[in-house]
Parts: structure tokens; C-alpha cells; sequence
């Protein structure tokens, strides 16, 4: 806080003192284009390593020009609220606990305000493995135990970050019975409302009897619980059942399901949910991972960073949803993603945990809400490879994941809209670009996944200067040292650096500005309106 009103005192004094607002917001080239060439000397407390000069940095006037342009009186589609959120495990939550503060800091930073509250989806694996037991009956090791300390935790993320849930319910190895009765135990110990959803199931469509009974192991009695095989009628029958007790204990709370692992190929599932489902049906879910770490390398489906940066795990990620997405439509239901991530199986190290995964989260984001999917939950567990960000005895490590998430959340803001843009690059520069408007503000998300930089042309309708936050790693590969805005985020969960808005001025209704391979900007413009005050440095800084 004390950083941040430091920035604000030299920004007003910018408005008589030009070398200091230079000073602050990095250095402008004699051609108006910002230059990246200088980083924040990081603090002497802060224990985030310097980031690296980009290699890559290159006079803007070397680079290929393309444009972007917006139509002044473009409307777009509306944001949906509580779009963006965070799925884990049912174990995870008591090891974040451990970091409560750390976790509630995260939360803060991923949170947009003024989009209604951030949803965080409660399942997954653990789900089929999770039962209610308040009385710490002896259970067999593959089981895991809830009762009212969990229930502790979650409700102090309800009230003090007013959090709200989505929990996933036992399908596998539970029954109609015991899921009420977690049910009844959440809506009872838990501030009213939190839960806005209960998900029957989780991927249904790719349960294996015989993985299960290796799971369980000569558990006595387990086998006995697992279901011969979950057909879609069976799934059905069994979301039925659920539904009517469900309803006894939790008639408020809307259903969602069916949870699947692969929706383009089972599109039955979903039309028979929709044909044959309780009137407490509210949202059909699916996860989807573009990549998974279980196939062979030499599958097309194994990750690679280069496939991470492709359109196939955005562009096509989206397109391979559409026919899911209409059925919901046509049935008056939104469609979620409660799972999404770039690899499944854990991720692999040297791929999902670098900076390629910085530059497709904001992408896919904005590709699924283009799209029509009504909100998408990222799944962070607390170890794995893949996970955004996690807790050690020493802090938060924020991976670039993290900081591709901070990013698309600025993106957004209260009564955000998606206005369509459009594009003139040459294909292999693999420029991505995507506005969303406020109240009297632009958001433009560039992104650059090509080899190259790339000078562009935005035409958008503007009034003033627009000032730029840039989204910097020294590569596609790289697992640390990523900038965002010119700062880092600590141990600690605090800002590290220097914050940099580099300011663009307008120039016969363009503003330019040079974007170098592999990299992202943000950039903020008030929109042309009379009666809005000018965007200032202050004003910029807030919407961070």
C-alpha cells in the first residue's frame, strides 16, 4: 500500500515534471513506442530473482506491422458474472489451510470485483473418494474424511472472501443417502447461500471398474461399492435418485453435472440429462484439458510448449465444445467448464509449469467465453506441475501460470463486455488480440505467440493515452522470472518492483506500440466520451 501511494504522488507530480512520469513508467522512444528493455532492480527484501532482459527485444522499427482494429459503435456479448474461478480437491483444502492467509491472497489477487463473487468448485478425483464423517469412524486408506474442521475452512473463505462453492458429490463410491447427507452437514455448518451448486459425479464417462478395484486394493467391502460399469442411461438413472434426495435436504441449491471427461464425444450424456433430469438441473458441467502427461510422447495429445502455444489448445479447445455448448443453450442452461487446465495426469515439468502456459490461459479464457461457455473454474491442486501456484515452508511460489490468470482478470471489470476485434497479421506472427469494455474504459489483451515481434496498429476508439501492462519472460520455456507490469510477486504474496504503465500517445486515431515475440500487453484507454474524466496514471494503477 505504501508502494502503491509512492506511485500515485509521483504520478501528480508527472503533470509538472515530465522526466519523473518518464521515470515511472519506463522509457518512451523518440517513435512513441515503449521500450522493454528495462526491468525493476528487485528490492533488497524481496527473494523473487531479477527477470532476465528478454532476448528477444527489438526495435520497434525492425519489426512487421500488423493492425488491430474496433468498431466504434461495436456492443459484444456481455460477461458472464462469476466467469472466472479456481477448482481443487477435497484434500487440498486442508493443506492450503496450512496457508490460509497465503491462499486468501491468491484469491484476492484472481478475484475481479464488481463481477459478483469468485466460485470455487470442491471436487474432482477427490470427490468419489470424499464422505461425510463427523464422528471419525475408522475408514480404509483410499477414503477421505470431511467433517466440521473442513467445513471450518470453507466457511471462512465464504465470509471473509466471500467465496462462493460448487461441491462435487461421491457417484462412485457413494450412494443418493450418504451425498444428502453431506449435503444437509454443508448447508448446516456454512454461511447461508455459499453453496451455489452440488455436481453429481465427476467424468462418468471415463470410470474404469478395474482402475477402481486397484485403487481400493483388498480394501474389505470396497468392490462392493463400485458400480459395474456408468452407461449414460445408468448416469441418469442415478442423477434422478440423487435429485429427489437432494431435494429433501437442499431444495435451494441448483444440481450440475454430468462432469464430463470427453463432452464432444458424448454428447448423449448430455441430451439425455437434459431429456430425462429433476427440474433441479441447473447447469450442465464438463472438464477439459487440452493435453494430457498419460499418453505416450508420441501421441498427438502429448504436450509439448509448442503445442501449448498453438491454436489447437485455445481456437480449438473452444470449437470442439461449440455442439455442447448449443445443446445447453437450447435447454435454457449454462454450460461451465468445472475443470480446465493445460495438461492433465499432473502436468510435465519443463512444459506445464513455464511461461507458455502464461500466454494460453488468457487466450483459452477469452476463446471459451467468445464461445458461450457461462464460466470455467481452473484446477489447482497442491503439487502438481500444473497447479498455478503453491505453498512451501518458505511462501508462495507463483508459477507463470499465475500471472497468465492475473492477467485475464485484469482484463475484465464490472459490466464488462467482449467486443469483437478485428485483425490483420501475417499467420505466422500468431498474433491474438481481445477487448473487453467497461463503464467509460477499453481493455485490449495482445498477445504474441509467434517467433517474431511485431509492431501494432490499434484502432480503437480512444480518447487520450492508453497505458500498457506487459506480460515478460526471457522465454516460451522459462519456469521463473516472469514480470507482470514490471513487478513479481514475492513469498510474501506482495508486489516486488517498480509498477510500469508505460504510457502510448494517441496519433491520428492510432495508438502503436511494439509487442515482442512470445510476450502480452494489456493496454488501457479511456474510451471517447465527452463527459468522462481522463485516464490517468492513478486511475490506471487502480484497475490493477
Amino acid at each position: 500500500m505504501r508502494q502503491r501511494r509512492s506511485i500515485y504522488r509521483l504520478a501528480a507530480f508527472a503533470a509538472v515534471a515530465s522526466s519523473l512520469l518518464v521515470l515511472l513508467v519506463a522509457v518512451v522512444d523518440p517513435d512513441g513506442f515503449a521500450s522493454v528493455d528495462r526491468q525493476p532492480a528487485p528490492t533488497a527484501d524481496t527473494a523473487v530473482a531479477k527477470p532476465k532482459r528478454p532476448h528477444h527485444a527489438t526495435r520497434a522499427a525492425a519489426l512487421p506491422l500488423a493492425s488491430v482494429t474496433m468498431a466504434a459503435r461495436a456492443t459484444g456479448k456481455p460477461v458472464p458474472p462469476s466467469y472466472f474461478g479456481i477448482s481443487t480437491e477435497y484434500w487440498t483444502l486442508p493443506l492450503y489451510a496450512r496457508h490460509l492467509r497465503l491462499f486468501e491472497r491468491v484469491l484476492s489477487l484472481l478475484h475481479v470485483p464488481g463481477t459478483g463473487p469468485m466460485i470455487l468448485r470442491i471436487g474432482g478425483d477427490s470427490a468419489d473418494h470424499t464422505f461425510w464423517d463427523p464422528q471419525m469412524h475408522a475408514m480404509p486408506t483410499w477414503a477421505f474424511r470431511v467433517g466440521p474442521s473442513w467445513l471450518k475452512v470453507a466457511g471462512l473463505l465464504v465470509r471473509r472472501d466471500h467465496v462462493r462453492l460448487i461441491l462435487d458429490l461421491n457417484l462412485v463410491t457413494g450412494s443418493s443417502p450418504t451425498a444428502a447427507t453431506w449435503a444437509q452437514a454443508a448447508e448446516r455448518y456454512l454461511p447461508p447461500r455459499s453453496i451455489v451448486g452440488f455436481e453429481i459425479g465427476n467424468e462418468p464417462d471415463i470410470y474404469s471398474r478395474w482402475n477402481w478395484l486397484r485403487t481400493l486394493g483388498p480394501s474389505q467391502g470396497g468392490p462392493a461399492l463400485l458400480p459395474r460399469r456408468l452407461s449414460a442411461a445408468r448416469y441418469i438413472s442415478d442423477f434422478r435418485e440423487y435429485a429427489r434426495a437432494l431435494a429433501r435436504v437442499a431444495p435451494d441449491v441448483p444440481l450440475a453435472g454430468p462432469a464430463l471427461a470427453h463432452p464432444a464425444l458424448n454428447l448423449n450424456w448430455l441430451s439425455g440429462l437434459i431429456a430425462g433430469a429433476e427440474p433441479g438441473l441447473g447447469m450442465i458441467t464438463a472438464h477439459r484439458y487440452p493435453y494430457s502427461a498419460c499418453v505416450r510422447r508420441s501421441s498427438a495429445n502429448y504436450p509439448s510448449i509448442t503445442r501449448i502455444l498453438s491454436d489447437r489448445a485455445t481456437v480449438g479447445l473452444a470449437h470442439m465444445l461449440a455442439p455442447a455448448v448449443r445443446l445447453s443453450d437450447r435447454a435454457g442452461l449454462p454450460f461451465h467448464l468445472t475443470e480446465l487446465n493445460s495438461v492433465t495426469c499432473g502436468g510435465v515439468r519443463g512444459i506445464s509449469d513455464t511461461f507458455a502456459t502464461a500466454l494460453w490461459a488468457p487466450d483459452a479464457l477469452f476463446e471459451l467465453l467468445r464461445a458461450g461457455v457461462g464460466g470455467v473454474n481452473v484446477h489447482v491442486r497442491a503439487n502438481p506441475i500444473n497447479a498455478a501456484f503453491a505453498f512451501t515452508a518458505r511462501g508462495l511460489v507463483a508459477r507463470p501460470l499465475l500471472y497468465g490468470l492475473l492477467l485475464f482478470s485484469r482484463s475484465l471489470g464490472a459490466g464488462g463486455r467482449l467486443v469483437p476485434l478485428e485483425i490483420h497479421a501475417h499467420p505466422s506472427l500468431h498474433l491474438k488480440a481481445w477487448a473487453v469494455r467497461l463503464d467509460g474504459l477499453l481493455h485490449v489483451l495482445l498477445i504474441a505467440k509467434g517467433e517474431r515481434g511485431v509492431r501494432v496498429d490499434l484502432r480503437v476508439p480512444g480518447s487520450g493515452p492508453a497505458f500498457v501492462q506487459r506480460l515478460l519472460a526471457s522465454s516460451a520455456g522459462a519456469r521463473s522470472g516472469v514480470s507482470l507490469a514490471g513487478q513479481q510477486l514475492d513469498a510474501a504474496g506482495k508486489w516486488r518492483g517498480i509498477l510500469q504503465l508505460p504510457r502510448i500517445p494517441r496519433g491520428a486515431g492510432v495508438y502503436q506500440l511494439s509487442l515482442p515475440r512470445l510476450s502480452a500487453a494489456l493496454v488501457s484507454v479511456q474510451e471517447q466520451a465527452a463527459a468522462q474524466p481522463a485516464l490517468t496514471i492513478p486511475a490506471a494503477a487502480r484497475a490493477l
